[in-house]
């Protein structure tokens, strides 16, 4: 077994390089790191998966269960300095990005501007187990590794579209559902009938005017004591209430 020890290794410059969002654009690819996220998205889509890359010490314990993939191996020392997270387990997968598609489905979620990277992979990851499509507007790198660690395997799960115009959607016969505490009570509201948007706006600005002004309904999720909700629970309550 080849251990690779060298930073100057075509594959680990091609990993630092995807940490940047030019080069992710650029090269098509993105990564994914922990064993349980890189398993989930191998799952999911293994035609995406262009390479494991295991640690001296991972192979020993997750070898076996990448054997239908590349794998290549780095010392334990080297795979340090490639990973994002402060502590890692030695597992990492370089992925080819899917291609945007249109929402097809009954129910999908606008993410307007939301730019927390822990709440746009929270979101697609619930947006995935609820069962809607995602467009996402002007939003945070969805391929980002932050991103990637939130939402799991829903970045190749999903169907996801971006910069999509709201009139778009509407023309596509989606009725446009804004979540803003200006609307009705979701839980008193009549669930939708027919297609349907649900629209989560920016963490601190809300949904853009834009938007407003082509939406069929406010809906509010009902508070005490707190202004406001994160933007990736709001989205979750959202999207449950109105589907089940």
């Amino acid at each position: 077994m080849d251990v690779i020890v060298s930073s100057d290794n075509r594959l680990i410059k091609r990993i630092n390089k995807l940490k940047q969002k030019k080069y992710r654009e650029q090269y098509g690819e993105f990564f994914v790191e922990g064993f349980a996220n890189v398993a989930d998205t191998a799952e999911a889509s293994p035609d995406s998966v262009r390479v494991i890359v295991l640690s001296e010490s991972a192979y020993k314990q997750y070898g076996g269960h990448f054997s239908e993939f590349d794998v290549s191996v780095v010392s334990d020392g080297l795979f340090c300095k490639i990973a994002e997270t402060g502590s890692p387990c030695g597992v990492l997968s370089v992925n080819a990005m899917p291609k945007p598609v249109f929402p097809e489905g009954r129910a999908c979620i606008l993410l307007d501007r939301v730019r927390d990277p822990g709440n746009v992979g929270t979101i697609l990851r619930t947006a995935c187990a609820a069962g809607y499509d995602v467009v996402l507007n002007n939003c945070a790198d969805v391929f980002s590794p932050k991103v990637t660690r939130s939402a799991m395997s829903a970045v190749l799960k999903c169907r996801m579209v971006f910069d999509i115009p709201p009139c778009e959607l509407v023309s596509r016969g989606y009725e446009l559902v804004v979540a803003d505490m200006t609307g009705e009570n979701v839980f008193d509201a009549s669930k939708p009938t027919g297609k349907f948007c649900v629209v989560i706006g920016n963490e601190a600005d809300g949904v853009c005017d834009e938007i407003m002004g082509v939406a069929s309904r406010i809906l509010k999720i009902p508070q005490k004591n707190i202004e406001s909700l994160n933007a990736s629970v709001a989205a979750g309550i959202m999207m449950y209430a109105l589907m089940y």
